[in-house]
């Protein structure tokens, strides 16, 4: 696993962990399938990670970035809601950054990696937005199932 090397990193690693216990604790079934897949996809991404060619473009994270996009738009396709919206236009640009970057491998890694943390803290945003409209829902009225 990537060992965790700067406050960022750590920050963005503690968020995620709170997502994804807030999801669990009182998120609806569409906000702890996103935490899950957000977390399952980080892990994953820093399993597949070719340490050997770091400067190379990322394929296989590429490939998980994608395929929990495909999570996202099938989540907000079923139950749309303007968070789900907002985490998968922000996981699209993700994905669109990976595409970029092995498109032209001279963008410097620098601006490629601090382009992956925002755009990873613009999902956690959406994420806990989704996890407040939810817990405001089970507060006002018991129902989940409006479109937020």
């Amino acid at each position: 696993m990537q060992s965790l090397h700067t406050p960022l990193q750590i920050g963005l690693t503690v968020a995620m962990a709170v997502c994804l216990l807030v999801a669990l604790w009182k998120g609806d079934g569409s906000a702890r399938l996103a935490a899950l897949g957000m977390v399952a996809g980080s892990v994953l991404s820093a399993l597949v990670q070719d340490r050997a060619n770091p400067d190379a473009a990322q394929w296989l994270i590429m490939g998980v970035d994608a395929a929990y996009l495909g999570l996202l738009a099938a989540i907000a396709w079923r139950r749309p809601a303007r968070w789900l919206v907002w985490a998968a236009a922000f996981q699209l640009a993700q994905a669109v950054t990976h595409l970029s970057f092995a498109l032209n491998p001279e963008i410097l890694g620098r601006a490629y990696i601090s382009t992956s943390y925002v755009l990873f803290a613009g999902l956690l945003a959406a994420l806990f937005a989704g996890l407040l409209r939810s817990e405001a829902a089970h507060e006002h009225d018991g129902r989940t199932d409006r479109c937020d």
